[in-house]
């Protein structure tokens, strides 16, 4: 397996200098300055001011969603698309940060679905204010995977999600692991039922040579096995990437239409 590291973002010191007023509440350390990046607050702070300083892009964020590693995610499509291509983002979230970047950063075509109307909502707001209009088409899903939501006629380079990986019975959601449950639960006994819908769905939609890159935390084995074998079963040639930012580790998943 490929191992991929990428550095954090920026350094706290150097955010300090620039915005001292909205980072220096969160900070645990004077010398050297540090944050607690288990503090949700503090995350959100952070990720918001590394998207604006690294991709030039400015996020709102839901309170009630997860928030998204800025360079994980940089990294993720830029592993899994190719400049200019015709993607599709299932449940782009929020803050629809991996639509944002195939389109701002690789010059992409985008169409992203998400089925929570307050996310939507916050997603929609995310790619206006980044003047995204024009290259991001933005779905309601309404519970819906590809299937239903997407013409049967209309194909893609690349597919690609931050999939739900909890199983069904996994719980509590709110204190244990922040987020909803559409972001969290992947369904079934292994949390990887979604990841599964989604690569039988998507292997039709895809050109030849299209891929499908799904990313998940490396520590899921079983339902990275899963995905793996599916793939396998829909003659997609796959590829397993450790992707290592800072002290956080993630799996990324591509299959490739022969």
């Amino acid at each position: 397996m490929k191992t991929v590291k990428v550095k954090e973002g920026l350094p706290i010191s150097e955010i300090l200098k620039k915005y001292p007023e909205l980072i220096s509440p969160y900070l645990v350390s004077q010398n050297p300055p540090k944050i607690d990046l288990k503090n949700k607050d503090a995350l959100a702070v952070y990720n918001k001011l590394v998207a604006r300083e690294i991709l030039g892009v400015e996020l709102c964020l839901h309170p009630k969603a997860l928030v998204p590693s800025i360079m994980s995610r940089l990294a993720f499509v830029k592993l899994t698309v190719k400049p200019y291509e015709t993607v599709l983002d299932v449940g782009t979230g929020a803050t629809a940060i991996c639509a944002i970047i195939a389109a701002k950063i690789l010059g992409a075509k985008v169409y992203a679905t998400e089925m929570v109307e307050e996310y939507y909502l916050n997603a929609h707001t995310n790619i206006v204010q980044n003047s995204l209009q024009d290259r991001i088409q933005l779905v309601k899903s309404s519970g819906q995977i590809i299937e239903g939501i997407i013409p049967e006629d209309l194909n893609f380079d690349a597919i690609i999600s931050t999939p739900p990986y909890l199983p069904s019975k996994a719980k509590p959601l709110d204190k244990k692991f922040g987020g909803s449950a559409e972001e969290l639960l992947g369904g079934g006994k292994t949390g990887a039922d979604f990841s599964l819908k989604l690569v039988k769905q998507g292997a039709p939609h895809l050109k030849r040579g299209g891929r499908i890159g799904l990313i998940i935390p490396m520590k899921k084995e079983t339902v990275a096995e899963c995905i793996t074998c599916t793939m396998k079963e829909e003659k997609l040639n796959v590829e397993n990437i450790r992707l290592i930012t800072g002290n956080r580790e993630r799996r990324i998943i591509i299959g490739m239409k022969k």
